[in-house]
């Protein structure tokens, strides 16, 4: 039997977390939840009418109807902003408690879309960033060097980062 080997202990995402469950919680958000609900007959498996329909929410992305727990509030403006990251708790707690213009529902599929598209946009900015210094030192070991940029030739295969994967292989070809 393997066990598992735990993470490292991070108080910031625990800081993080504890501030999103608090702010998934908050009436605004219950709110926009409510704003948008209608109730489908059930049946049972024996195609008798249930006692209690199902309750569909729309998404504001995809105007599709899908189960409520099968929907969340969302920024429209990411809470930890692709072009600076992360600031400082101020700011992040002024743009996780923001204006209702700038919260929307969503499906589980147009958020994981979505924040998928925010990340690989915050990876291409660090990538670029780290690969700009890479390229200015020149007192690192050959052998060493590879061994860097074999990070980022690695992510080749991850859909938005093939210009960082390639951009790694003229450096080392160098």
């Amino acid at each position: 039997m393997t066990i598992k080997k735990r993470p490292k202990y991070n108080k910031n995402s625990v800081i993080r977390g504890a501030l999103r469950r608090a702010f998934a919680r908050s009436d605004e958000v219950r709110d926009i939840i409510a704003e948008s609900r209608r109730e489908v007959p059930k049946y049972k498996k024996d195609g008798t009418l249930a006692k209690k329909p199902s309750v569909q929410r729309q998404c504001q992305v995809c105007d599709q109807w899908v189960g409520s727990t099968k929907i969340v509030v969302d920024h429209k403006e990411p809470v930890v902003s692709v072009e600076d990251g992360f600031q400082d708790w101020n700011v992040f707690i002024d743009r996780l408690w923001c204006d209702r213009s700038n919260l929307q529902r969503i499906c589980n599929i147009c958020h994981h879309v979505k924040t998928q598209i925010e990340r690989i946009d915050r990876l291409i900015k660090q990538y670029t960033l780290e690969l700009d210094i890479l390229e200015s030192k020149t007192d690192i070991a050959p052998k060493e060097f590879k061994k860097i940029l074999s990070k980022y030739i690695s992510k080749k295969k991850t859909i938005g980062l093939e210009s960082i994967a390639d951009r790694a292989l003229k450096i080392k070809n160098r």
